[in-house]
């Protein structure tokens, strides 16, 4: 008797296979972002550049690491329309048939809402931000930003911007599964109010409340696109 893989083993596979694609393509991306590292970085000081003229190196190491994180970041950035692809098809044949061809606008708007959020934090919470932070006992203190903080504060807000703004494609999935309905949305608004400001409060880098309201603005609107996606959703079943 020929034995045949279990559907089980078949998925694994699959899914081994698709994220072996993806890894490689976020080696491959950072390895080009890496060739333009010292661009990349002249770019991410923007937001400080009427506070901050020179950052400051404070070891042997301490350049190259930040060359190699600001690689994987913009590695990770470029590959996620290739994250996108692999995983809608691995979920494909679990969609309804009539979803098929919408994989473009999954990988669109994936790549867009994600490029929105980095790009409103790096024009407008990252320089309110680091006023902010730096305005901080301005005329008695000498601020030395070590280039290192200086990059891993920026990407990780970068990052962290762009994956809040992919919260939509989440609830499209999860309202068609019946996870989340425009119903509970509405009824539930105080609750989301309540986690929105908790949520902003802990991402928000400063302790002003005009920074956490300025992190807090999108995800309200966010939250009433999720509710129009809940009942599009609702309606196309």
């Amino acid at each position: 008797m020929i034995d045949r893989p279990s559907p089980l083993g078949v998925h694994l596979d699959e899914l081994r296979q698709r994220v072996f694609r993806v890894l490689l393509s976020v080696l491959l991306f950072s390895g080009a972002a890496f060739y333009f590292a010292k661009d990349l970085i002249w770019i991410l000081k923007w937001p400080a550049s009427a506070q901050i003229k020179t950052l400051a190196v404070f070891s042997p190491t301490a350049a190259i690491l930040s060359y190699l994180k600001v690689a994987l970041a913009f590695g990770l950035i470029g590959s996620l329309p290739v994250l996108l692809y692999e995983t809608w098809m691995f979920l494909l044949p679990a969609l309804d048939p009539r979803h098929i061809r919408s994989g473009f606008l999954f990988i669109f708007f994936g790549t867009a809402l994600f490029i929105s959020g980095a790009a409103f934090n790096f024009f407008i919470l990252i320089p309110a931000s680091i006023r902010f932070l730096l305005g901080l006992g301005q005329g008695d203190l000498q601020f030395i930003i070590s280039l290192e903080s200086y990059i891993s504060f920026v990407l990780l807000f970068l990052l962290a911007g762009g994956f809040v703004f992919e919260i939509p494609i989440l609830v499209f999935f999860l309202s068609k599964y019946g996870v989340i309905t425009a119903e509970k949305a509405i009824k539930g608004w105080r609750v989301a109010i309540l986690v929105i400001l908790l949520a902003a409060g802990i991402l928000t880098p400063t302790p002003d409340a005009v920074n956490m309201l300025l992190m807090a603005l999108p995800m309200f609107v966010l939250y009433f696109v999720c509710i129009g996606i809940a009942r599009f959703v609702e309606k196309d079943k």
